[in-house]
């Protein structure tokens, strides 16, 4: 059989391989887009985690307490002491002979010569006599007075009188002429620690 020689010398051209088709490289690129989007993702969000959170503000020093002040002290300690009886108020001052009209004359009780009842000097002088439990520069006190004499059963009178242009208010009692009641009444008063003036009207 004749040979070809023509084409004899002629090579065959190998067949052109066929590459990938188009689709999967746009798989394999989508993929690897994918894989870096989730990388940077994941990486992103290492980032705003717990350890970029913004750290919370240092807590304030513990202050000290202030120490105690000694006056503090000093009130524990009268606490503990006993309570001391609070002194009664003062009587108020006045002078007897200034606040007497001048018809009016007072015995001093060292000058009542009689014979003591009961440590009271009985009145033994003939005459018209009234006694003064008080005197006071607000009415209130007088009416108090005049209030305690009244459960004693001894009826006073209050007389308000003006000396150096201040307001005085005496609680009065009598007058009497009959020295056994005067007398009895001055015991009594002196059995209730009420110290009353005598005072003698001059006629």
């Amino acid at each position: 059989m004749a040979r070809d020689y023509k084409n004899a010398g002629r090579r065959r051209r190998p067949a052109p391989k066929r590459g990938l088709p188009g689709w999967v490289w746009l798989l394999v690129g989508l993929f690897i887009g994918l894989s870096v989007a989730l990388a940077v993702y994941l990486e992103g969000g290492g980032r705003k985690g717990p350890s970029q959170a913004p750290a919370a503000p240092p807590r304030p020093a513990p202050v000290a307490p202030e120490p105690r002040k000694e006056p503090q002290k000093e009130a524990r300690d009268v606490r503990k002491r006993p309570e001391e009886p609070v002194p009664p108020p003062p009587k108020p001052r006045f002078d007897f002979y200034t606040l007497l009209p001048e018809q009016e004359v007072v015995i001093p009780e060292k000058e009542i010569s009689g014979k003591p009842k009961q440590g009271v000097p009985q009145v033994e002088k003939p005459g018209t006599y009234l006694l003064q439990a008080g005197a006071f520069r607000k009415l209130e006190d007088a009416d108090r007075l005049k209030a305690s004499l009244a459960l004693l059963g001894i009826q006073s009178n209050i007389h308000a009188t003006t000396i150096n242009k201040e307001r005085w208010y005496r609680v009065r009692i009598g007058p009497y002429t009959n020295l056994d009641e005067l007398n009895a009444v001055r015991l009594r008063l002196r059995e209730h620690a009420i110290d009353a003036l005598l005072v003698k009207i001059n006629p």
